[in-house]
């Protein structure tokens, strides 16, 4: 872990933090994702960081050594061995260089004019390093003869591409939009983790208004936010709290407080969610809503099924199954009618809050019957659109 350029106070390239890991707790997912039994760091005695690579690497079954130099690699790495190796600062996106170094033994490069503008050494004429490569343990016995303080990666790397070792090309898509950067001083830091929470928290779908806000709230607080420790955690603790405070609203007929504090609670839900795709430990990749939100949704459909109910005036002779008909009609019609829309329309259709504020501004009114009938038929129209199609006769 070299020093940053800059200050001498400053903190070492590899402590750099961005989405809330250091860039050497990155590098270390990556390599625990492609199976490394063995992880050597080269670093300075008494780093901060050292107990937390340990337990991280130990805890998916890997021995962690950190040691000083080049010397304190050798008797490390046996000829049987390979050995991939990852350049100082070097932060990239799991699911681009997965694929490429899983094939066996390889150097990555890039095109050097590109290389070399975000600080990439050069290869040859036409190529400049990428930051990582993939090549056979008995190669490092060519570091011997080094001094201790001589700089392992950039030696390595060059004696494997003497010895033969093919260099791989890295895709374009690989390059784009930060998924592979050199990051080097605390401006570098800065940059890319705008650049990695903007890949993290987008799926490339439609997106309601309130998952619109919470995207945009995660975006210009969550680094703030993961660097002083708190995270999905917090915010989904702060959804609950105003969860429960709805839930005593609506149970003292503080039906309009009940579903504004129902409203906001959904957008902290929804953050909560975004922050857990910055803060997954594994290789990214497209998934489904986390469990935890899918639980969150239906509980939320259940209180806010409850603040209907109790705040629904009782009509003479009608019980509680009576009152309950209507909210739980349009409950169900907002799980299913998105399903047979797309876009930015299903999107609006299933966006909670939204509904909620609008049966605020009915409670508020003194129309909470009405605001419910006119949301069911609004829904039973949207669904009656999404399913109509030519009359055919069936065959006999």
């Amino acid at each position: 872990m070299e020093p940053t350029a800059g200050d001498a106070g400053a903190p070492r390239v590899g402590a750099l933090r961005v989405g809330g890991l250091s860039l050497v707790r990155h590098q270390l997912n990556v390599a625990l994702a492609l199976g490394c039994e063995r992880v050597i760091c080269v670093t300075g005695a008494q780093e901060p960081e050292m107990p937390v690579l340990r337990d991280a690497a130990e805890a998916a079954g890997a021995s962690f050594h950190p040691v000083p130099g080049v010397r304190g690699m050798l008797g490390l790495v046996s000829v049987a061995d390979e050995v991939i190796a990852f350049a100082e600062g070097l932060l990239v996106w799991p699911d681009a260089i997965l694929p490429l170094l899983e094939g066996g033994p390889c150097v990555l490069a890039q095109p050097v004019d590109r290389g070399l503008e975000y600080g990439f050494e050069r290869l040859d004429l036409h190529h400049a390093a990428a930051g990582a490569f993939r090549v056979p343990g008995r190669l490092i016995e060519r570091l011997a003869p080094l001094p201790d303080d001589a700089d392992p990666f950039s030696i390595l790397q060059r004696v494997g591409l003497q010895s033969g070792v093919p260099q791989v090309q890295l895709p374009a898509e690989a390059l784009e939009g930060g998924r592979w950067q050199l990051v080097r001083r605390e401006e570098d830091a800065h940059r890319a983790e705008a650049a990695w929470f903007r890949m993290h928290t987008s799926d490339g779908g439609a997106v309601g208004p309130s998952e619109g806000l919470a995207l945009h709230a995660v975006r210009a607080l969550g680094p703030a936010l993961l660097h002083a420790g708190s995270g999905a955690a917090v915010v989904a603790l702060a959804g609950l709290v105003l969860a429960g405070l709805a839930l005593v609203s609506g149970w003292f007929a503080f039906s309009t407080v009940a579903l504004l504090c129902a409203a906001v609670a959904w957008v902290l839900f929804l953050g909560a969610s975004l922050f857990r795709r910055v803060e997954r430990r594994s290789p990214p990749a497209p998934r489904p809503p986390s469990a935890a939100l899918r639980t969150y949704g239906w509980v939320f459909d259940g209180l806010l099924a409850l603040v209907l109910i109790w705040n629904e005036t009782a009509r003479v002779g009608q019980g509680w199954q009576h009152r309950a008909f209507a909210p739980l009609v349009l409950l169900g019609l907002m799980r299913l009618v998105p399903r047979l829309l797309s876009g930015k329309r299903a999107a609006w259709m299933e966006d909670r809050a939204i509904i909620a504020v609008l049966l605020a501004a009915g409670s508020l009114a003194g129309w909470m019957d009405e605001a419910i009938l006119v949301l069911v038929a609004a829904y039973l129209a949207a669904g009656l659109q999404a399913v109509r199609g030519p009359l055919q006769l069936t065959p006999l």
